[in-house]
């Protein structure tokens, strides 16, 4: 018997229509109004921290870290949703809608700050500030020119707030091309592998901040941040997303994390130990709770759809564009108003801007011609950056050398000089003190005529010199750090006289104000104990230094002004006047003339000084050391 065999016809394939490029094949996810109302809490923390007075809000900065985690999370989430339905990763579209929604509004800022330094003399080097801005590079800008965050707030240049935005950039290269190889190899095993990598950087960039000793590299370098980003990015691949109402333990967690975040957001400063030493990571987590629990329906996330909240989150990228740069044009070297009045009109005047550039900018060219292909904006977006920086070289001039500026030369030295007994030379000046006349020396020692002074910088920042109270409490209770080299005037002032000077001039007192710690026991300077002992240690300096020099002055500090509360007790005009007091007694004491620091600034009364204060209300304005620097010297030549 034959056995017939059927042969079964082979399906006919139905072609698939082919893609019209008007198509958008972007990944959608559910719409969390929870995490656009904690986005604008971040960057409402952030401007509450650039344009009012520090003490309003010390922590705000954090504001930033809270963003990395959220941006790691969001674009994490993207990304695998759209690895889980295609089973791959278009990186092309990706950085075309990154170059959509980045590049139009970072244009817009850097040619406005280039037209803006034609007419106002900008602080630091905005020329490499606008190249590391327009290059994403502006992080490791301020490493290599070792700028401290700490240090914000003096003479400031308007784009030292874009290395936040050059570590997301430097992030979003490289999670796709991560999310494109894995993928590729095996699409089912990407989440889990993303999040093992993203342990191995938390893990990583934790251990560098331990062993690197440079806290500008520790708050500026990418790996030290990263972590921040990492734990985003651990978030979204441990949870999916749902539309699912949290749970009790979900909301009550986040209900502390944001307790924890507002904590830190009103107690942390920049100068912290943990800032710098891998704690942000630790933030990083409360911040991954916090964005949990508002991404999904409850009470944390109806709190954060509160309209305002949503409304900041949405023009949060150009609000912190244009904050800053807002915040440096009207400094109270400019503006001398009070520090509600500045911050109401910074804070309008950024909103007006971001308002217009989210409409009128940035959502025009991100939402239309969608059927332009992604390479061709890719390509555009290059050529905007690249048109951008040509005019930023050909605009705006290079800064002074920096080395000529920290060590001004040839007027300022390091050590008195031994006087050739024939031939006189100019007098010679040795000041001494903290970083009031330290700034007047780096922003003004240049400046100076070396054929009518030689000035001996003897001073350190954050340093008074007295012996044996290492300690001080700033306003908020934190102890204020003490730099390396502060070991007291008794080992800190010979190095400074190899020769014997014409004049020793010491400028301290602003330390003074606040509380230090006195055998123990930390005591206002207006009580007894503290009186006697700085009287009595200030006595023994001016002793020493009539032994080393022709002549000895003291200088009495200036009152700090209204925005000095960043670091100054609420009564600091009353502690100043005590610190004048004790400084003028000892000076009596010792037959040393003094000089009034404070009359030179507010020449009519303490109330009415000249706006030559920098924005932290103590130290000066770049444009105004010279002045304040050759009043000092001047004075002290001439005094009896």
């Amino acid at each position: 018997m034959t056995q017939t065999t059927t042969t079964r016809p082979e399906p006919v394939p139905v072609p698939k229509p082919a893609a019209s490029p008007h198509d958008d094949r972007r990944v959608r996810i559910p719409h969390a109004p929870g995490l656009d109302g904690l986005r604008g809490l971040a960057v409402a923390a952030v401007v509450v921290f650039h344009a009012g007075p520090t003490s309003w809000l010390p922590g705000g900065f954090l504001g930033v870290s809270l963003f990395f985690t959220l941006s790691g999370y969001l674009i994490t989430t993207l990304v695998l949703a759209e690895v889980r339905r295609d089973r791959q990763l278009a990186v092309g579209s990706f950085w075309a809608r990154r170059m959509r929604r980045l590049v139009p509004a970072l244009v817009v800022t850097t040619i406005g700050v280039v037209i803006a330094s034609r007419f106002i003399e900008f602080g630091g080097d905005v020329r490499a500030d606008l190249i590391g801005g327009l290059t994403y590079s502006a992080n490791w800008v301020q490493v290599i020119r070792d700028v401290s965050y700490a240090d914000l707030f003096f003479a400031p240049s308007p784009l030292l707030h874009l290395w936040s935005l050059a570590i997301e950039e430097q992030f979003y290269v490289v999670l796709p091309i991560a999310a494109w190889f894995l993928a590729r190899r095996a699409p089912w095993l990407a989440r889990n592998r993303m999040a093992a990598g993203s342990v191995i950087v938390v893990v990583a960039g934790v251990a560098l901040s331990q062993l690197v000793d440079n806290p500008n590299l520790a708050y500026y370098g990418t790996l030290n941040r990263a972590p921040e980003i990492a734990i985003g990015v651990l978030l979204a691949c441990r949870t999916t997303v749902t539309t699912t109402r949290a749970s009790r333990s979900l909301t009550l967690l986040g209900m502390v994390a944001l307790a924890i975040s507002v904590a830190a957001w009103r107690l942390a400063g920049v100068t912290d130990g943990w800032i710098a030493g891998g704690g942000l990571a630790a933030f990083a987590v409360v911040s991954a709770i916090f964005v949990r629990a508002a991404s999904r329906p409850g009470l944390m996330a109806s709190a954060l759809s509160f309209a305002p909240l949503r409304w900041l989150g949405l023009i949060s990228y150009g609000l912190y564009l244009y904050h800053w740069p807002v915040v440096v044009i009207m400094g109270p070297t400019r503006l001398d108003w009070g520090p509600v009045a500045l911050f109401g009109a910074r804070v309008a005047i950024s909103l007006a801007l971001a308002a217009v550039s989210y409409w009128l900018i940035e959502q025009p060219l991100r939402r239309r011609w969608p059927q332009v292909p992604d390479r061709k904006v890719i390509l555009i977006g290059f050529a905007a950056l690249a048109v951008s920086l040509a005019i930023v070289l050909l605009a705006v001039p290079p800064a002074a050398d920096q080395t000529a500026a920290s060590e001004p030369a040839p007027a300022v030295v390091k050590t008195a000089p031994v006087q050739d007994p024939v031939v006189a030379g100019p007098p010679s000046v040795v000041l001494l003190g903290d970083s009031l006349p330290a700034f007047l020396v780096r922003d003004g020692g240049a400046a100076l005529d070396p054929d009518e002074v030689t000035l001996v910088n003897g001073t350190l920042e954050a340093c008074d010199g007295a012996e044996g109270a290492e300690e001080a409490k700033a306003r908020s209770g934190a102890l204020v750090p003490i730099p390396e080299g502060c070991t007291g005037w008794s080992t800190q002032y010979p190095a400074f006289f190899e020769g014997r000077a014409d004049i020793a001039v010491l400028m301290v007192g602003g330390h003074a104000v606040l509380d230090r710690n006195i055998d123990g026991e930390f005591h206002g300077p207006c009580e007894s104990i503290a009186r006697d002992w700085y009287r009595n240690d200030l006595r023994k300096r001016l002793a020493y230094l009539q032994t080393k020099a022709d002549k000895a002055v003291l200088v009495l500090p200036a009152w700090g002004d209204r925005l000095s509360g960043w670091i100054n007790p609420a009564d600091h005009i009353n502690r100043t006047n005590c610190v004048r007091a004790t400084m003028r007694s000892a000076a009596i004491s010792e037959g040393v003339p003094y000089l009034d620091f404070g009359r030179y600034l507010c020449p009519e009364t303490r109330d009415v000084c000249r706006p030559v204060r920098t924005r932290d209300g103590v130290h000066l304005d770049v444009r105004a050391a010279p002045d304040a620097l050759q009043w000092v010297i001047d004075q002290s030549i001439d005094a009896p």
